[in-house]
C-alpha cells in the first residue's frame, strides 16, 4: 500500500511515492474536508480533470484524500 505523507515542497501539502517516481499535490494551507459542501464542490470540480484514475497523477490521490465517489465527497 502507497502511504500518504507530508511534502518537503514549500507550495505542496502531501506526496506519496508510486514507484520510483514521487507526486506532490494539495495546495499549502487549504485543509482537506471530505463528506462537506467544500468536499463535494472539489470532488466536482475534478471529476473533469484526466487521470482521475491514474496512480501517478496528483488528481487521484487528491481525491483519495477528499474520499470522492464520482462527484461527491464521502465522510
Amino acid at each position: 500500500m502507497t502511504k500518504i505523507t507530508r511534502s518537503n515542497r514549500k507550495d505542496k501539502k502531501y506526496k506519496v511515492k508510486v514507484g520510483k517516481k514521487t507526486i506532490h499535490f494539495g495546495a499549502k494551507g487549504y485543509r482537506v474536508k471530505p463528506g462537506t459542501k467544500a468536499g463535494d464542490a472539489y470532488c466536482a470540480r475534478s471529476s473533469g480533470i484526466k487521470g482521475k484514475n491514474n496512480k501517478k497523477s496528483a488528481n487521484y490521490w487528491a481525491r483519495k484524500k477528499w474520499r470522492c465517489k464520482g462527484k461527491k465527497s464521502m465522510r
